[in-house]
């Protein structure tokens, strides 16, 4: 660089743009721009990727999206491919079981069976909405997969309709309403991790940018699947291409849930936590929870196999009235003082209550999980109830869950021969373990980089008012009596 030129201020276009520099040249009044020094081969390759990436890619890509954003398009592009391409064969089958292209068809039949058949589905859509609506969030992972598996079943079932064309109606309607479960969990789970990836704030943009994506590859895809019609125009291969397509498709999908690397919390990711933490006393990263985390419904640690019971977040005391007295409520209220939720047992069904106060926040949600945990296995220990977890030391270390039994051992025995709750006058020193618990798993759960402002968990909508906190209308009708 001359030394008549002194750089005054340098700018760049995202991290990966070009690097721009404005100057000063002795004896000029006009700044000077000047751009990295290239050929014509890479400046004309830099702009086509520019151009690219403007078109398909979220504005100030890869800084305004999550980490595992990249990879995660990847597989979920692939998958969209495979699915389009065995979506053109499904096509053929049912135009073919409807009678598109025989002379003896009736259109009238034809229009009445789609019209059926796209009945059908809109009424399971809302079925299916109502139906698990709420629970998508909180297994984002699981519900995408089970949609992906869904809807390549649907193609299955699909291509059977030149099969048996005389039951062409009942296939297409069951496949319709497959397909529109398909559409409700696909659509909210990716709305979900649509949100996870907008770090920015910038949501609209990157669902935008997946749209293009998704249409692109739907266009390439659809040409290609063509071109495979029209060679293998007698069908003898189509079965044959179907099971390499929907193998590629599912393989694909499994592959984008698992790169997700979500850092808030739903009862999965919380359970295995909350496991490493008592074993091992030490919190994790959000990529390692994220590998463990199961993708498949019906599998995965539930809260039953850690300490016991079940736990049911923001339900009515109503399921437990029956097996609760007034005195047992008052030492519950009691011994949950200063906190924001009370855990109430329940023995016979082998669940632990969670009931929150109105005004919640997400850290007293996570923090009334963590605590009915740690109740649940201090229940099972003081009841000699069976728990899988064990107690085995590693590297003579003293983990919370040794901590935790040192302290349920200097309770009373329970002697009566039946499920009881800790003993009143032990609860203040258990209180005291759950703090100290809990303040060292909130300080790693934030050192290991986890987001605990917000979660995922299922909570219902069931809160609990204290004595201090009726509504006016309650105190007007006091005082009335």
């Amino acid at each position: 660089m001359s030394q008549s030129r002194t750089i005054l201020i340098r700018e760049q276009c995202g991290s990966l743009g070009s690097l721009v520099s404005y100057s000063k040249e002795k004896g000029s009044r006009y700044l000077v721009r000047l751009a990295e020094s290239t050929t014509l081969a890479s400046s004309f390759l830099t702009k086509i990727q520019d151009v690219f990436r403007d078109i398909f890619l979220p504005h100030g890509y890869p800084d305004s999206v999550s980490e595992d954003y990249l990879n995660y398009q990847i597989w979920d592009t692939i998958q969209a491919f495979c699915s389009t391409i065995t979506g053109t064969f499904t096509t053929e089958a049912i135009l073919k079981g409807v009678g598109v292209g025989d002379a003896q068809a009736s259109p009238l039949a034809a229009a009445i069976t789609w019209i059926i058949k796209d009945g059908t589905g809109m009424i399971g859509r809302i079925i299916f909405a109502w139906w698990k609506g709420s629970s998508l969030d909180s297994d984002c992972k699981k519900w995408r997969m089970f949609a992906d598996i869904t809807n390549d079943a649907a193609m299955f079932l699909e291509l059977t309709v030149p099969y048996f064309p005389e039951a062409s109606l009942y296939i297409l309607c069951l496949t319709t309403t497959m397909k529109a479960v398909v559409g409700v969990a696909g659509g909210a789970t990716r709305a979900s991790i649509t949100q996870h990836q907008a770090i920015k704030g910038n949501m609209a943009d990157i669902s935008a940018k997946d749209g293009s994506q998704e249409t692109c590859v739907n266009l390439i895809a659809s040409i290609f699947g063509i071109i495979l019609l029209a060679v293998f125009e007698k069908g003898e291969y189509t079965w044959t291409i179907f099971m390499i397509f929907a193998t590629i498709h599912i393989l694909a999908n499994y592959m984008a849930v698992q790169s997700l690397i979500f850092r808030h919390l739903n009862s999965a990711r919380l359970l295995l936590l909350i496991k490493m933490y008592l074993k091992f006393d030490t919190v994790i990263s959000p990529i390692n929870i994220n590998k463990r985390e199961s993708v498949f419904l019906g599998f995965g640690i539930r809260s039953q196999d850690l300490c016991g019971y079940k736990i049911k977040i923001g339900c009515s005391l109503r399921n437990v009235v029956e097996s609760l007295s007034p005195e047992d409520l008052e030492q519950i209220l009691e011994s949950h003082s200063g906190k924001n939720y009370i855990i109430v047992p329940d023995f016979k069904r082998k669940s632990l209550y969670v009931a929150l106060k109105t005004n919640d926040a997400a850290l007293d949600v996570i923090s009334a999980y963590f605590d009915a945990v740690l109740t649940g296995i201090a229940l099972s220990k003081y009841n000699n109830q069976h728990m899988d977890l064990n107690l085995k030391r590693h590297l003579h270390q003293v983990t919370p869950l040794i901590r935790l039994s040192t302290v349920v051992k200097t309770f009373p025995k329970n002697t009566t021969g039946k499920p009881r709750n800790l003993p009143k006058e032990c609860m203040s020193e258990f209180n005291d373990y759950i703090n100290f618990e809990l303040a060292n798993f909130f300080i790693a759960m934030k050192v290991n980089g986890w987001n605990v402002q917000t979660h995922a968990l299922q909570v219902g909508s069931w809160r609990y008012l204290s004595l201090d906190n009726t509504t006016p209308a309650q105190n007007s009708t006091k005082k009335e009596k």
